[in-house]
């Protein structure tokens, strides 16, 4: 087949290298989309390494729209996927994981197994799967529905003995949290292109490997980026990204995420700086690791590791500046529901989003709640509205709870009336962060009829 040039393997989402961009982006933490919380699988309290999808570009039958893989950092690891229709999620786990284990028979039996790549190999049309486990092997695997994932006797992609045999440094003891691209270097001429950390002596560098086949990669540059112009003792997780023509390698160092300037050849390294400042509260809790960019719906999108070491969580940022204008949907990460009593609906016009809920009980059932939780980047105070489809089976006094740094304030609104509108709840001021200190709430019992949960919005007064 001939070989393509295509900016990135997040090509799922339709990104190409025609694209062209004045500036990188600003991004702006949205919130946490996999929270261990609220994980059934996990062993360690902590995942990293996302890798997002839009699997409905190549499937049919999908859980969702999006397929978000990532995995625990330390031992026992193990790969996992969540699942959601909107890429801002919420996102839901997987009920059979791990995707991938530590011990699969006759293929191998490792302490930990962690960093998911996953890509569309447009060739084979199939799912690849990129993994590390030791830390001194990168390793495939392939599957047709990005959940059943096969793994083939010759798994190895690289190995620091690779490295070794090509004349790199014998210094280097790990090949580890690789990402694999479909990009022509024309140097070699290979269709692939895989970014890494390698361990040279004690230092964390960014590497370079190809390979024509997407299974067998060949070292082409084991310090391709040194973390001293950047001021860091090692980087990692690293990433290829396009911009105005031009090529970069992102990575993160102790705290933040930097990029390179690479060349289409892969031969430069002109260091930038910072390209990503997590914020010292919060979920971020000055850490931001392992970005993956992918552009969507009109704007980049970048999911990474947030919170201290091992201890993490995996973030999500977009272009959207939330200190100005916030809207949680109800497939928003900041929108929670009691257990049951809902159903989604796209029967009445005028909803914000995918879709709406309904209050199944329309005689007013008890314990049946919605709420709406957003994360303020700072104390301010905001003008909230909030947004139904209206119609004549809807409650006429049904009750919104606004928590203002923990100051409650009850506002009834008439759902019958002014559906597919912003309507005005009033003026508050938020404290910084997430908390339930600081949320919308609606009370489905307080009123008869079927009680309507879409989105509210946060607009900075």
């Amino acid at each position: 087949m001939k070989k393509q040039l295509s900016a990135l393997l997040c090509s799922a989402l339709s990104l190409t290298a025609t694209l062209a961009f004045a500036a990188k982006p600003t991004f702006y933490h949205q919130g946490v989309v996999i929270n261990t919380d609220t994980l059934n699988y996990n062993p360690t309290d902590e995942v990293i390494f996302p890798s997002l999808l839009k699997v409905t570009d190549h499937i049919s039958g999908a859980l969702g729209n999006y397929y978000l893989y990532y995995a625990p950092h330390d031992a026992p690891g193990g790969i996992a996927v969540a699942y959601s229709n909107t890429i801002e999620g919420p996102y839901t786990e997987y009920s059979n994981l791990p995707l991938i284990s530590n011990n699969e028979p006759s293929r191998w039996n490792v302490s930990h197994i962690s960093s998911p790549n996953v890509v569309w190999m447009e060739e084979y049309g199939k799912f690849f799967m990129y993994y590390h486990g030791e830390n001194n092997t990168t390793r495939w695997a392939w599957s047709w529905d990005g959940l059943n994932w096969n793994i083939a006797q010759d798994n190895v992609a690289v190995t620091t003995a690779d490295f070794h045999n090509a004349g790199f440094s014998t210094s280097i003891s790990e090949t580890s949290y690789a990402r694999v691209f479909d990009y022509e270097i024309p140097t070699w001429g290979d269709r692939y292109t895989m970014v890494l950390m390698v361990n040279d002596g004690g230092q964390r560098k960014i590497a370079l490997a190809t390979s024509d086949d997407g299974k067998d990669f060949t070292p082409r540059d084991g310090s391709l980026v040194s973390p001293v112009p950047d001021g860091q003792s090692n980087i990692s997780g690293a990433f290829y990204w396009q911009d105005a023509g031009k090529h970069y390698v992102l990575y993160h160092g102790s705290s933040n995420i930097y990029y390179t300037e690479v060349g289409a050849n892969f031969n430069l390294e002109n260091h930038q700086g910072v390209f990503y400042d997590p914020t010292s509260g919060g979920a971020e809790q000055n850490k931001a690791a392992e970005p993956y960019l992918v552009y969507d719906n009109n704007q980049w999108h970048m999911f990474y590791s947030v919170g201290a070491r091992l201890s993490q969580n995996i973030g999500y940022a977009n272009e959207t500046n939330p200190a100005v204008d916030m809207i949680i949907d109800n497939n928003s990460s900041g929108f929670l529901t009691s257990s049951s009593g809902w159903n989604s609906s796209t029967s009445t016009s005028g909803y914000q989003g995918s879709d709406y809920l309904y209050d199944v009980d329309a005689a007013g059932g008890s314990n049946v709640w919605a709420s709406w939780r957003p994360t303020f980047p700072n104390t301010a105070t905001y003008k909230v509205y909030a947004r139904w489809t209206s119609h004549s089976n809807r409650p006429d006094n049904i009750k919104y709870k606004v928590y203002a740094q923990g100051q409650v304030t009850e506002v009834y609104r008439d759902q019958t009336i002014n559906g597919g509108s912003w309507q005005l709840l009033g003026t508050f001021t938020f404290g910084a962060g997430t908390s339930d200190a600081n949320r919308v709430t609606l009370d489905a019992a307080s009123d008869s009829g079927h009680t309507i949960a879409d989105a509210v919005r946060f607009v900075l007064d």
